[in-house]
């Protein structure tokens, strides 16, 4: 059996609509002489909707996809993880449910990863609330840039390495992917396989093109300082005792989410989030970055006043 160039592995847990709609956006892309060389699969974390039934619909009309069920739910990472680890493609994109390829783009994704040895591919994507409706158009090629230095790479993509469906990873440069275990409960398991693939000596991709629509606002239950602040440093930490990524990757990250993230999220409030007192969360991780006490304490200072004024 020829092993596959790419693997497309969903993972998907009570979003039986919104997995329809990224079955039917991929399928319609798979063309005859690309479909012996994708696999297609999805994890079901033991939804209690309809979704065996989405994913039937799509079997019974010829289509194949590989569909797994677990028993009970796992955990979101566990259930990422499995996505990766049980890819047999050479190149492994795991896909969030909720989003989907914009039409046109498959193609031409395939043929860049069919050119040459990349270590990661980033993809960008547009954002949208509510329904989408994308009008098909003639994609003639893809706007893209190579990158040779990893740390360059990184520092265009930056916290984007953390967006599942933003990023393709060259799975046969891993030959032991025991370690991924080590992540479970981090809310991050993905970085444990896109960023040491940053760092495997082989050039990098970024696609310029928005190839990709993302739902907005469609996640959150979980602390979101804790997971990007605390768990995403012990994340990198970990890889970098593991020698899989530079030691200037950490900084690089944070730098980037104490100037972005952090504000942005402490100024829109995040009530999708569980709640946490975000000034005892960040300090002990960040507290020798000058940009927590330039960027991120002013921030937290307004939103105080602004909660005591009403």
């Amino acid at each position: 059996m020829v092993q596959p160039l790419l693997t497309i592995a969903i993972p998907t847990f009570n979003r039986a609509q919104l997995l329809g709609q990224c079955l039917r956006a991929l399928l319609s892309q798979v063309s005859a002489d690309l479909l012996p060389r994708i696999e297609l699969m999805v994890f079901d974390n033991c939804s209690a909707d309809n979704t065996t039934d989405i994913v039937s619909s799509f079997v019974n009309r010829g289509h194949d996809i590989k569909y797994y069920r677990n028993q009970e739910n796992i955990g979101a990472d566990r259930n990422i993880a499995t996505c990766f680890l049980n890819a047999k493609g050479k190149y492994v994109w795991v896909f969030s449910d909720d989003d989907f390829l914009l039409p046109g783009y498959l193609k031409h994704i395939f043929d860049l990863l069919d050119s040459r040895d990349y270590g990661a591919v980033y993809l960008n994507g547009i954002w949208y609330t509510g329904d989408y409706n994308a009008v098909p158009n003639a994609v003639n090629h893809l706007n893209y840039e190579e990158f040779s230095s990893p740390l360059l790479y990184l520092q265009r993509v930056n916290f984007w390495a953390t967006f599942i469906t933003g990023n393709i990873v060259n799975k046969s440069l891993f030959a032991d992917c025991s370690y991924i275990s080590e992540f479970y409960d981090s809310n991050l398991v993905q970085l444990s396989w896109i960023l040491p693939a940053m760092f495997k000596g082989k050039p990098n991709l970024v696609v310029n093109d928005k190839v990709l629509a993302c739902k907005e606002e469609n996640t959150g239950g979980y602390k979101l300082m804790q997971v990007f602040g605390k768990n995403l440093n012990e994340v990198l930490d970990k890889l970098e005792s593991k020698k899989m990524v530079d030691s200037s990757a950490k900084r690089i990250i944070n730098i980037y989410m104490l100037h972005t993230f952090f504000p942005m999220h402490i100024d829109k409030g995040g009530k999708s989030f569980s709640r946490e007192n975000r000034f005892f969360i960040l300090l002990p991780v960040f507290w020798k970055y000058p940009s927590f006490w330039l960027k991120v304490v002013p921030m937290l200072l307004k939103i105080k006043k602004r909660k005591l004024a009403v």
